[in-house]
């Protein structure tokens, strides 16, 4: 995906969410196609003012929750899965729901 195509991402997805942080977070759950993100590599997405030792995983896992409420009102709900990893929760957005989410957002930019 060229930076550009992900920029129009970002655009549709913050349309859609009406929030920065959502629309950083959901982009960066398809950029890992499907693999599972812990809250670490989620904060290191973050549009949002938070050294990601501030109470970090407490305020992603804060995020996803939001994130998951916005994606349900716009019918994509139950697409985000939780896992686990050995450093603790991790989040992932995997196939067929990746491709949905996509192509809604496509949808939304056209």
């Amino acid at each position: 995906m060229t930076r550009l195509e992900r920029l129009g991402l970002e655009v549709s997805a913050y349309t859609l969410l009406g929030s920065r942080a959502q629309a950083a977070m959901l982009c960066a759950l398809i950029d890992a196609k499907g693999a599972l993100l812990s809250w670490r590599q989620l904060a290191s997405a973050r549009p949002w003012k938070m050294r990601s030792d501030e109470g970090g995983a407490q305020v992603v896992k804060t995020r996803v929750c939001l994130l998951r409420h916005s994606m349900d009102d716009i019918g994509l709900g139950g697409l985000i899965q939780t896992g686990g990893r050995k450093e603790g929760v991790a989040y992932c957005l995997p196939e067929p729901g990746r491709t949905v989410v996509l192509n809604r957002l496509i949808a939304e930019a056209a």
